[in-house]
C-alpha cells in the first residue's frame, strides 16, 4: 500500500471520528516515513483540531510557521518543555535522515541538537525502524562466535537424544 493510499485511509477514519486510531496510524507512519513532512503536518493538524495545542506544537516544531496557529502551538509546546533541546529531541524521536528534510526542519534539528549538547552534554539519537522487508534484506554475516554457539547447542541436543536412546535400550534389555 502506497503512502498516498495510507493517508487517504487515515483521512477517512478522521472524518468518521476515529481520531485516536488515526493519530496512532500517523505516528506509525512517522516511523516508516520519518522524512515526510506531510505526515508531521497532518499529525499536528489532528492534535490541533482535537484541542491539544501542545501536542500539535510537538509535531509542528519542525514545520516552517506559515500561519499564526502553528506559531502559537509551537510556542506553547516549547514553553511546556522549557525550550530544552534534549526533551524536544526525545519527544519527536526523529528516526530519519536530516539531509533529506527541508532546510528549515534541518536547521531546527541542528538547533535542538546544539542546545542539547550545550546544556546536557548529550544528544539523543534514534535508530531508524526497519519494516519487515528491510529486516529480511539485511546483509549480515554470521560470526564465528554465533556459529560456535549454534553448533554447541545442536551437539548438546544430539548427545541428549543419543543418551535417551541408549537409556531406553538398556532399560528394555534388563526387563527381558
Amino acid at each position: 500500500m502506497s503512502l498516498k493510499d495510507k493517508l487517504d485511509r487515515i483521512e477517512k477514519e478522521i472524518e468518521a471520528g476515529l481520531k485516536l486510531k488515526s493519530a496512532d496510524r500517523l505516528r506509525n507512519l512517522l516511523n516508516e516515513y520519518p522524512n515526510e513532512p506531510l505526515i508531521w503536518e497532518k499529525l499536528g493538524q489532528l492534535y490541533y483540531d482535537s484541542g491539544f495545542l501542545d501536542g500539535a506544537g510537538r509535531y509542528w516544531v519542525l514545520t516552517e510557521p506559515t500561519d499564526e496557529k502553528i506559531e502559537k502551538c509551537v510556542k506553547i509546546y516549547l514553553d511546556s518543555v522549557n525550550h530544552s533541546g534534549t526533551q524536544i529531541l526525545q519527544d519527536i524521536t526523529f528516526r530519519g535522515d536530516k539531509d533529506k528534510l527541508p532546510e528549515y526542519s534541518r536547521n531546527k534539528l541542528i538547533e535542538f541538537e546544539t542546545d542539547s549538547k550545550l546544556k546536557s552534554k548529550y544528544i539523543p539519537t534514534f535508530k531508524p525502524r526497519r519494516n519487515k522487508q528491510q529486516r529480511q534484506n539485511k546483509n549480515s554475516t554470521e560470526t564465528f562466535k554465533d556459529k560456535l554457539v549454534k553448533w554447541l547447542i545442536i551437539g548438546f541436543l544430539l548427545i541428549m537424544v543419543f543418551f535417551g536412546i541408549v537409556g531406553i535400550i538398556t532399560t528394555f534389555s534388563w526387563i527381558f
